[in-house]
């Protein structure tokens, strides 16, 4: 397991071997999931960050704070 230091402004450096294993290069998107009291750092595919945009443009009460509020008990 790799560890790194939180700066002042919240940030941490992803070891070089992790950026590797993931292909992540500078401004690549990344999800972050809490699962049982960890961090799972996720690379976003830039098609899907395309399909997200496209359905944002189609759908946009998806996006829409409201909607989340109205949905959030189903």
């Amino acid at each position: 397991m790799k560890s790194g230091k939180l700066t002042i402004k919240h940030q941490v450096t992803i070891p070089r071997d992790v950026r590797q294993a993931l292909g992540l290069k500078a401004g690549d998107q990344v999800d972050f999931a809490i699962e049982n009291g960890r961090a799972i750092l996720t690379r976003v595919d830039e098609s899907d960050m395309e399909w997200a945009r496209f359905i944002q443009t189609q759908m946009p009460e998806w996006s829409d704070p409201h909607e989340d509020t109205y949905w959030a008990d189903l």
